[in-house]
């Protein structure tokens, strides 16, 4: 059996773009992402200083691929919610447990998303969580409308959780999305 060769260019390329919006990220936790440069960036990262401008030609490249990267993990996440025993409680839980964990993280991927709303070239991707949100509270109601003030009401939490800085109850949100999906 003949193993398949690795590009080590190609490899350290993709581990330096992994760094970068890893460290994108991390810009936009500690400082907004207002302070994302190509040199703050890669200052962070610990890599060279071109290395940002050689990997994403311009900012918006680069917050895109931060914000991606953020939809995939999501993503992942919704996927084992949606094959949990309970769901609802399972995604109410997900949610104050990525609040309390990580505020810093979920604060930067929110800031990502309204980011976006003032940058059309970002708006497809940053759908993505919106529209993966929606396939899978359309799992509990098939009521269009229903789907989206679950979907609006869950961003509204976490929005109103970051604001006050005062986790949501995973009890409390899964009782209030299981009456709005059977209304």
């Amino acid at each position: 059996m003949t193993e398949a060769k690795v590009d080590g260019r190609q490899a350290r390329g993709e581990r330096a773009r992994a760094a970068l919006i890893t460290a994108t990220l991390q810009v936009i936790e500690r400082e907004g992402i207002g302070r994302v440069t190509h040199r703050n960036v890669t200052r962070v990262a610990g890599l060279p200083a071109t290395s940002a401008a050689y990997h994403f030609d311009t900012i918006n490249d680069l917050l895109e691929a931060a914000l991606r990267w953020a939809d995939e993990q999501s993503k992942h996440a919704l996927v084992s919610i949606a094959e949990a025993d309970d769901p609802v409680h399972a995604l109410a839980t997900w949610l104050v447990e990525d609040f309390e964990h990580d505020r810093a993280r979920c604060l930067a991927e929110y800031e990502l998303f309204l980011y976006s709303a003032r940058t059309p070239a970002l708006r497809p991707t940053a759908r993505r969580w919106m529209d993966d949100l929606a396939d899978l509270v359309s799992q509990w109601t098939r009521d269009p409308a229903s789907v989206s003030t679950i979907c609006a009401y869950v961003d509204g939490v976490v929005l109103h959780a970051l604001i006050t800085d005062t986790p949501p109850d995973a009890t409390d949100l899964a009782a209030t999305i299981r009456t709005m999906a059977a209304a």
